[in-house]
């Protein structure tokens, strides 16, 4: 964690600069009391998160929460805003002053796929927040139901190629990083594969594990316990190393089919305006509490990584992640009015 220091400070390069600043320092503590006085939290937080409570979101969230609340001295009460693909939850935040008391926790979708995916979307994700940190990650895992004949990424391939009707696989919906990881794994390998779109990753793996549905991607952490529990066979790992939840699971590329990785990350933003200050101090606080312990064994027994960066890195990363996903989105021909 970076050592909290002042606004004058960083926003200077030199000693000149530094003494040229102080001349001004009573005009901006007056233009901006709560960063000058650092009385920033000056109530709770609140953490709007775009997906109903128990969802992956929703418990990445609630997880850091109470250590945020510790780094903060504040109480930070989470507030769910499902629908829309993020916008109801984005518009509500939005609506907020952008004095860093309300947050914007969204996973992958939100800040990379839907802005692309919806014909008319409310947001934009750069313009309209700016990046506090991400939070955790967790790579997608190609399950097949327990009983498959199928115990094998070669046995898929080949049962695609060479069965009548070829292969059904699942996803959490239309655009979902399920689907377009899909589609990536069809074009790589060819095949006939056929789509089945649900809405949300529990109703699409209770059809994979009753055999409805021939196979699927979706995370560690909503598969493990299933795995675990003998009701879903893990195939392969769509990542570039090994999850260390499932570390006898090969990866794509040990299999021989390269390119197709991804996983589920979610992410911390503020509404664009946001003072410089505010923004670090909230990246300290969540840095913080993504080193807790409490929150590392959690994380780890629900097959996640910590994944904290600096503002501007996680900036960067975003806009790499839009320009990959918004390409996908495109090449599948997948669209939400």
């Amino acid at each position: 964690m970076r050592n909290r220091r002042s606004f004058f400070v960083r926003s200077t390069t030199s000693a000149l600069a530094l003494a040229a600043s102080a001349a001004l320092l009573p005009m901006q503590a007056q233009a901006q009391p709560a960063v000058a006085t650092g009385s920033f939290p000056s109530k709770a937080i609140t953490i709007v998160v775009p997906f109903p409570a128990g969802g992956i979101t929703d418990n990445v969230t609630r997880t850091l929460a109470t250590k945020v609340s510790d780094q903060l001295g504040k109480p930070v009460i989470v507030d769910n805003r499902p629908g829309g693909g993020g916008q109801i939850a984005a518009g509500a935040v939005r609506q907020q002053p952008a004095d860093g008391h309300t947050i914007f926790v969204g996973a992958t979708e939100m800040f990379a796929i839907n802005p692309t995916l919806y014909r008319n979307f409310s947001y934009d994700p750069n313009k309209d927040f700016t990046p506090v940190t991400p939070l955790a990650s967790s790579p997608l895992v190609l399950v097949v139901p327990a009983n498959s004949p199928m115990n094998s990424l070669n046995d898929v391939i080949q049962q695609a190629k060479t069965r009548t009707n070829g292969l059904t696989f699942a996803s959490q919906g239309v655009g979902s990083i399920g689907h377009l990881l899909g589609e990536m794994f069809r074009t790589k390998v060819g095949g006939n594969f056929s789509h089945v779109a649900y809405k949300g990753s529990a109703p699409a793996l209770q059809d994979v594990m009753g055999g409805q549905v021939d196979f699927m991607f979706d995370p560690v952490i909503t598969t493990a316990p299933l795995i675990v529990g003998k009701r879903l066979k893990p195939i392969a790992i769509a990542a570039d190393k090994r999850s260390p939840q499932m570390p006898n699971v090969p990866t794509m590329a040990e299999l021989g089919v390269n390119g197709v990785n991804a996983g589920v990350w979610f992410g911390a933003v503020v509404k664009t305006g946001t003072p410089a200050p505010i923004v670090d101090r909230l990246n300290q606080a969540f840095a913080a509490a993504l080193k807790d312990p409490e929150v590392l064994k959690r994380f780890n027994e629900q097959g996640m990584q910590s994944f904290a960066s600096s503002p501007e890195d996680f900036g960067k990363y975003m806009r790499n992640e839009q320009m990959r996903w918004s390409a996908l989105v495109k090449a599948s021909g997948a669209s939400i009015d």
